[in-house]
């Protein structure tokens, strides 16, 4: 209590803002405290494509960048890392890259191989392969972008994955199920 007045320090008019910056403190500090134990990367579930290979152990992946970039190579990247943060990586774009079709949004999967093509160079056909939707966990999103499906078919393959557990054949998506024009087109685009 402080003499001479009503109630205590802590009840007085001229303490409130000083109340309201020791929470917002706290918030903050808590906030920063989950981020840095937690990861905003680690927070991404599934990976907008897929490979038979999934996110390593250690929290880092492995993306091989080529093309018109200043370093092309293999570069370790935390998971959770997109396209952008390997290009910044490989020290930038080279002058000429045509960098409106890299998807620099897109996450990067392990062993991903990530083409930057210059300006009028068609994708070479025989650089990295197919990289092919790992139905297990890719996003309904993922699906919808990498494969062409619509989104209510696409979030039928979740659900489907949701409720029965992961596929462990490629054909188990006609049991979603989805129509045999729409299999027989993506079923080599797919993995489990």
């Amino acid at each position: 209590m402080i003499s001479g007045g009503k109630g205590s320090f802590f009840s007085q008019p001229a303490f409130m803002p000083v109340a309201y910056a020791l929470s917002a403190a706290l918030v903050v500090a808590a906030l920063a405290f989950f981020f840095t134990r937690v990861g905003f990367g680690n927070l991404v579930q599934t990976a907008p494509t897929g490979t038979s290979v999934g996110l390593t152990a250690q929290g880092t992946l492995e993306a091989y960048i080529v093309g018109a970039v200043q370093h092309p190579g293999v570069y370790r990247m935390p998971n959770g890392a997109r396209i952008q943060d390997l290009l910044v990586a490989a020290g930038g774009a080279r002058e000429g890259a045509d960098l409106v079709r890299v998807n620099q949004a897109a996450f990067l999967f392990d062993g991903e191989e990530v083409y930057v093509p210059l300006i009028g160079e068609p994708f070479p056909t025989d650089v990295g392969g197919i990289i092919l939707v790992n139905i297990n966990v890719a996003s309904a999103e993922t699906m919808h972008l990498q494969l062409g499906v619509s989104l209510k078919t696409a979030d039928a393959i979740v659900a489907y994955r949701l409720t029965h557990g992961s596929f462990t054949a490629i054909d188990q998506l006609l049991l979603v199920p989805i129509s045999r024009s729409i299999y027989d087109r993506i079923k080599s685009m797919v993995t489990v």
